[in-house]
């Protein structure tokens, strides 16, 4: 009976981490995980930047009127910015609207004029991402929490060399290959709690199968140490090695489960900072009439 508790108890928590998994992407969000310029901040991005004309600033509001905040934000960015240079006086904030790249299907550039009686200073940003999600007060009401990623000028009256910044949530094969350590593919990827379970929960096998296997080698050495107890001893030993056989079986599947996980689903938002002017070189098949020939594109981007 005490086996059959202990076994039990290792095939719930291990389905519990699973089933708790599932649920990660369930969430009152834009885009299901936080961006990683949202959780780590622009100081990865700012890195990244192949010059000095600008830099990356998050500007993050509160409140119950989404559309309310992005037109907040705009004033905000424009009070960090004031501050920022030391310049006094708004006289206009001219927006204008542009093609987004991958994952953003407009994107808004910004004009902004400080202007005082003793000079006029224009910035300039751009609107590279955004990102939204519903959190519960303590008071039990719901509010939004709303943040955009902006590239703005280091000087004013100086046009920034933007570079090129790309929106995307894939991450190519390498988090499948991380995830043969279930839950590092969905860590990397910037899915924190499913990838925490993940961990967990192959800890919880991996624990599960060695103790199992020490209990059932235990009793084995029981049967030769002691063969006049052999028959409760072996049917313990069986009991245990049951109990491993489980622990291998559910640990497999959670190995199984990470990899494919890693591989199909989108990870949080990132942003791929590249040179404005680029060339890149891309695998291609070309159509002929006696068949398909191999060759490589050269793409370029401005």
């Amino acid at each position: 009976m005490y086996i059959c508790k202990k076994k039990t108890w290792l095939s719930l928590a291990l389905l519990i981490a699973l089933s708790f998994c599932f649920c990660m992407d369930l969430q009152a969000s834009s885009s299901g995980h936080k961006p990683q310029w949202v959780s780590k901040g622009e100081t990865v991005l700012n890195a990244a930047r192949t010059n000095d004309s600008y830099y990356f600033k998050v500007i993050q509001n509160v409140g119950s009127d989404l559309q309310q905040l992005r037109k907040g934000n705009t004033n905000a960015l424009a009070d960090f910015i004031g501050k920022q240079n030391n310049v006094k006086g708004l006289e206009t904030i001219d927006i204008s609207n542009r093609s987004g790249t991958e994952g953003v299907t407009t994107k808004e550039d910004y004009n902004l004029v400080f202007k005082n009686e003793f000079s006029t200073d224009a910035f300039y940003a751009s609107l590279v991402d955004e990102y939204w999600e519903v959190v519960k007060t303590p008071l039990g009401t719901r509010e939004y929490h709303y943040y955009a990623l902006y590239a703005v000028s280091t000087k004013g009256d100086v046009k920034p060399n933007f570079d090129r910044f790309e929106v995307t949530r894939n991450y190519g094969a390498l988090p499948a290959v991380m995830s043969v350590i279930p839950g590092v593919g969905q860590l990397y990827k910037g899915q924190t709690l499913k990838g925490a379970f993940m961990l967990g929960g192959a800890a919880i096998g991996a624990g599960a199968i060695i103790l199992c296997e020490n209990r059932r080698a235990y009793y084995q050495t029981r049967i030769i140490e002691e063969p006049k107890f052999a028959r409760d001893y072996n049917k313990k030993s069986g009991d245990w090695e049951t109990g491993r056989n489980l622990a291998i079986g559910v640990t497999g599947a959670l190995m199984v489960w990470s990899v494919i996980d890693a591989a199909v689903t989108p990870g949080a938002t990132r942003i791929r900072v590249s040179p404005a002017t680029s060339l890149s070189f891309r695998p291609t098949a070309l159509p002929e009439p006696n068949g398909i020939i191999p060759g490589v594109s050269l793409a370029l981007y401005f």
